[in-house]
């Protein structure tokens, strides 16, 4: 049997060789990794999480100064905000959008809801655009740009003719209104 063994060895000493090196190498490497790399990493990790930490923390105020932010962010939202009476003068900016923006504006109607919790009016408006590409964009740029608060609920684009540019849009708007004091 040994000398079986032996003849074994003799015959197939290079693989041997190589396959007793990638076990050497493999410990070394195991060894590396396990007393320098696992320690480097857990530290490295640590003062990720504490930069991270510090980065959220900068933004922050102090409640005083943060309330006295949102008090004054609250009262730039209220004057945003036009008195009901307004709301003529509301729909007639969007009038003259639709017409600094070349897009025909076909019928437009509305329903009112009242806030439980503020003295607001929202005004659902439906209305549809129609116009070419350029200029239906144009227009819901310039609504986006409105100074009062009005928010573009959904916008749906159609066009029934491939060959002619004549596009459609269906907008459907809140305008929030204050309620007479």
């Amino acid at each position: 049997m040994k000398a079986y063994m032996f003849e074994i060895v003799r015959q197939k000493w290079i693989p041997l060789v190589i396959i007793l090196t990638l076990v050497l190498v493999n410990l070394c490497l195991g060894i590396v990794h396990s007393s320098y790399q696992l320690p480097v990493l857990t530290d490295l990790q640590t003062k990720w999480s504490g930069l991270r930490l510090k980065a959220a923390n900068a933004g922050q105020l102090d409640p005083t100064a943060l309330y006295k932010q949102a008090s004054a962010d609250l009262d730039a939202l209220k004057i945003k905000i036009p008195e009901k009476r307004q709301f003529a003068r509301v729909l007639s900016d969007l009038y003259e959008a639709a017409a600094t923006s070349a897009v025909e504006v076909g019928t437009i109607s509305y329903k009112t809801l009242k806030s439980k919790d503020e003295p607001l009016l929202s005004y659902q408006l439906s209305l549809s655009v129609t116009g070419g590409y350029a200029a239906v964009k144009s227009y819901l740029s310039d609504i986006q740009k409105n100074p009062e608060l009005v928010v573009i609920e959904t916008v749906a684009f159609s066009n029934n003719d491939l060959f002619i540019e004549k596009v459609t849009m269906e907008l459907h708007i809140t305008v929030y209104l204050r309620e007479w004091t």
